[in-house]
């Protein structure tokens, strides 16, 4: 096939990522290319402190496999992309065709379900969930499934949409919003994430919230006041102007000048976490967790009745 017919046949795909397979051949992204890119660079840059040699890498959501072939490329030794492509606008041919342009061993499941990872019956030692949760409608339930494809030393990492414009602990559900039907406040992804039994080792937002510039302050009232404007106020007084006194006061008070406006809040702020799976008493639950977290916590492990999930 030349390289005119391969073009033809990476351009009757929806792309989401942008590929460059050499040759001069390339996947054009249909989504908002310059929104994207600046998302992208951002989760690379967290990426690429992640060392990846001869690691086990489970990419969830995988989309075309973008992010697969990048860990493929750092050395991993073996990646199982997957996705549900029942669940997206886009089919599973993308991947599998950039499979087969770049030459790759990556492994693809096109039909596995988040909510359904335990059954996959391994463990990998780097797990990526990037740019998922905030569309689904049980993030909780896919966070559970997560860490159960852990080992103790796994490495998960997690990114997608936050805000900062909510009370602490707060999220936004919108469940028409497909797009983001799901944005935590930081505080409440970090209590999910251990609510799963996956402790954040560190975050960082995309954009983060800008501080307001403090207001000036008003000037010291002055002692010394010049003969004009004790005969401009005695004046106004007499005249029984009200408006008069207050003008001439006001040039020694002068009112405070308004706070600027406060940032914005970003709902759609993007934050990636880093974290490593928890094995231990964990503060956020009390009482016995769902979806068979119990296994990783002494105190409900060896209840009547509990198995390994």
């Amino acid at each position: 096939m030349d390289r005119a017919q391969t073009q033809a046949r990476i351009d009757a795909i929806e792309w989401y990522h942008e590929f460059d397979f050499g040759n001069g051949l390339r996947a054009v992204t249909r989504s908002d290319v310059e929104g994207h890119r600046a998302i992208w660079g951002f989760i690379e840059r967290h990426l690429a402190g992640i060392d990846f040699r001869g690691k086990t890498v489970l990419d969830i959501g995988c989309w075309d496999g973008y992010w697969s072939f990048y860990a493929e490329r750092r050395g991993a030794a073996s990646v199982l992309a997957t996705d549900d492509y029942s669940q997206n606008w886009a089919s599973a041919r993308g991947i599998y065709l950039a499979k087969e342009l770049l030459n790759s061993k990556v492994e693809i499941n096109p039909s596995q379900s988040v909510y359904d990872l335990s059954r996959l019956g391994r463990t990998f030692d780097v797990v990526l969930f990037l740019g998922v949760f905030y569309h689904l409608w049980s993030p909780y339930h896919a966070f559970a499934q997560i860490r159960h494809c852990c080992h103790p030393g796994t490495i998960v990492v997690v990114e997608g949409n936050a805000t900062y414009g909510l009370p602490a602990g707060g999220v936004l559900y919108e469940s028409g919003r497909t797009t983001s039907r799901f944005t935590p406040g930081c505080e409440a992804l970090d209590d999910l994430l251990m609510a799963a039994y996956l402790r954040p080792t560190g975050r960082e937002l995309l954009h983060p919230p800008v501080s307001p510039t403090p207001a000036i302050p008003a000037p010291e009232p002055t002692d010394r006041l010049g003969w004009r404007w004790r005969l401009r106020m005695a004046e106004a007084a007499l005249r029984g102007s009200r408006p008069g006194v207050r003008a001439a006061a006001e040039t020694l008070f002068p009112p405070a000048p308004p706070p600027p406006p406060a940032a914005p809040p970003k709902p759609d702020s993007r934050i990636f976490v880093a974290c490593e799976p928890l094995v231990g008493a964990n503060p956020v639950h009390p009482f016995r967790p769902p979806y068979g977290l119990h296994v990783y916590d002494p105190r409900f492990r060896d209840e009547p009745g509990s198995a390994a999930a």
